[in-house]
């Protein structure tokens, strides 16, 4: 048994059931248990010893892309100087530094970015300090500087801690972690009335039937908020990438992954990525009702190849003879649809006097 299990399982028995997002929170954030602060869970099983691994990690290409996306946006909103490039969850710096050396044709770009990193694991910091030593951290976004601001968010909404609310023909129920003592299992409680922001009410199928699951994120919308308002009074734009749904949708998408395969979420607290779907739609009403403009919501493969992902493929293999294989196969996991080109989307969101959005039809 971890050790957090056997912590949690005394709470509970203590207090009672406790709900599916203080269960996720602790799971992952507990300071000293929890997995992302005691765990090193980004990188490839037979290198790395890691639980899973992020398009950054894939392949150098996401990350070059994506740095001339910046560049050329930065270039095209009038060069302020200095600006904060900023990524929210950097995992181990890999993106970050990725982006930065491709934006080296103009050094311009680089030498006004101040780099910003929303972390609150140490020992990610730790890993983040050693690839990109000139960052500053904060651990939250509204911790940010006071600057236009250009960031980026990748696999960061998918590991904030989310409730689920069953509907049912006499109201809602929530989903809840309880024990018999010795595991832990899922059970459920009557709801609050209302439990859902204005905002995720808009962002909801029109008609929901018995049964249906309704995942809030408060953590998520908070964040959102706090990103819009910095961004409409200092000007900048954002990328957010993750996995999830583009339109209006409802169900159970809470999921755990440890050693690269799915396994149980109640399992082990801890020792297991913990995730669910992030709502793309809800992210875009919550900065439009801010003030931003938001583009078209994009599949990762199809805004990849936009930005050039597969002449970028055949210049790295022709620069690197006997790796052909391997940077396709790369190319192919960042966007083929059925890898993650079609499971991951790109959300663009800007101030509105911000020029247009590349990548975005």
């Amino acid at each position: 048994m971890s050790s957090l299990k056997s912590i949690l399982i005394d709470e509970i028995k203590a207090n009672g059931p406790m709900p599916l997002n203080a269960y996720m929170h602790r799971a992952l954030a507990d300071p000293e248990h929890g997995y992302y602060m005691q765990r090193r869970p980004f990188g490839r099983p037979d290198l790395d010893g890691g639980d899973f691994i992020t398009a950054p990690e894939v392949s150098q290409m996401f990350g070059e892309l994506l740095g001339a996306w910046m560049a050329d946006l930065w270039d095209r909103m009038g060069r302020p100087t200095p600006f904060c490039l900023a990524e929210l969850g950097p995992g181990r710096g890999t993106l970050m530094a990725d982006m930065l050396r491709a934006t080296t044709a103009l050094p311009e770009f680089a030498d006004a970015a101040q780099v910003h990193f929303v972390e609150t694991s140490d020992n990610l910091r730790e890993q983040q300090r050693a690839a990109v030593p000139h960052a500053h951290w904060h651990d939250k976004v509204i911790d940010l500087p006071p600057l236009p601001c250009l960031l980026i968010a990748n696999e960061f909404f998918d590991a904030l801690p989310i409730a689920q609310y069953r509907k049912t023909d006499t109201g809602w129920i929530e989903a809840m972690v309880t024990t018999d003592g010795t595991d832990l299992a899922f059970t459920d409680t009557a709801a609050q009335d209302a439990p859902f922001s204005e905002a995720l009410l808009a962002c909801l199928p029109e008609t929901l039937a018995s049964g249906d699951i309704v995942e809030t994120c408060p953590t998520a919308e908070a964040a959102m908020q706090d990103l819009a308002r910095h961004m409409k009074t200092h000007g900048g734009a954002a990328l957010i990438i993750d996995y999830g749904h583009a339109e209006p949708a409802c169900g159970d998408s809470f999921q755990a992954l440890a050693q690269h395969k799915m396994v149980d979420p109640l399992a082990a607290p801890g020792e297991a990525d913990l995730t669910a779907h992030v709502n793309f739609p809800l992210l875009a009403h919550i900065a439009e009702r801010h003030g931003l403009r938001s583009a078209a919501i994009a599949e990762q493969g199809t805004f990849l190849e936009a930005l050039g992902l597969n002449l970028r493929a055949q210049a790295l293999m022709q620069a690197s003879p006997g790796r052909e294989k391997e940077i396709n196969a790369e190319r192919l996991r960042l966007a083929a649809p059925q890898q993650m080109g079609r499971l991951f989307k790109v959300l663009g969101v800007a101030q509105k006097d911000m020029p247009p959005l590349a990548g975005f039809y």
